[in-house]
């Protein structure tokens, strides 16, 4: 799930509208394009993901595999040469929407909901950066496809996962809350957890109320056919026991 409005299905016109309207020429693609933008502009900007690599080197080779599998995205959905620069963020916001809606999740996670969310600072981050762009795609990648061992428990309950990304690598928040109020905690989630146990148990109520209107609903009409076939069944032996009597009265008339 995202802010966009733009359904994977969709999809395929949808990047062909921007091909065509913002697509480029040059075979340098998008990200050539934007070091042109900002040379004419005379204000190179740093990219997000260099600052972290600065600052964590320690995570250099984990970055780099994500910003890899961010660009696969983008080439697998004939993304990498269609212009940013030229579109409205309104435009843009839908477009990066249609990527995130390509990225399956795994078969292990399919009864869990993803929320996500970025910050109005890190869409324009995303806009003028491809390498941000491709790593928070690469991410999503990473992070949709882990396999949860625990899915086949019996008992288990999915998640609800929230992903907050902002204008640096940093500013990333994933989180997850069990769906099911009989989950374990986890510490600093007390009174989020409190909200969904509250809206589960709701939830709950108004599933058992629903049921039990469908039984008595069944039950009900159970009676009703009963006391239909009953009646019917009166009316067909009242109707032979007239014929039998009006029967027999003719028989004795003719002698």
């Amino acid at each position: 799930m995202g802010v966009g409005g733009i359904s994977y299905a969709e999809y395929e016109s949808y990047t062909a509208k921007f091909a065509k309207e913002y697509g480029t020429d040059q075979k340098s693609g998008f990200s050539e394009n934007v070091k042109k933008s900002e040379a004419s502009a005379g204000k190179a900007t740093e990219s997000a993901v260099d600052v972290y690599r600065k600052k964590h080197p320690e995570d250099r080779a984990h970055v780099d595999e994500q910003v890899k599998a961010g660009k696969k995205v983008l080439q697998k959905n004939g993304a990498e040469d269609i212009s940013r620069e030229s579109m409205s963020m309104e435009e843009y916001k839908l477009f990066f929407t249609a990527l995130m809606d390509s990225i399956p999740f795994d078969a292990s996670r399919r009864g869990d909901v993803e929320i996500w969310s970025i910050s109005e600072k890190g869409w324009e981050q995303m806009k003028n950066d491809p390498e941000y762009e491709a790593w928070v795609l690469g991410y999503t990648v990473e992070n949709r496809s882990v396999y949860n061992p625990f899915a086949s428990w019996p008992g288990y309950s999915p998640n609800i996962c929230t992903e907050k990304f902002g204008d640096s690598i940093e500013q990333h928040i994933g989180q997850s809350v069990p769906q099911s109020s009989g989950s374990h905690k986890r510490s600093g989630d007390s009174e989020e957890e409190s909200w969904w146990e509250k809206r589960n148990k709701r939830l709950k109520e108004i599933m058992e109320q629903t049921e039990r209107a469908a039984r008595e609903r069944m039950i009900n009409n159970r009676k009703m056919m009963q006391e239909e076939m009953f009646k019917s069944q009166m009316a067909e032996g009242a109707r032979l026991r007239q014929f039998l009597t009006d029967s027999m009265a003719a028989g004795s008339s003719e002698f």
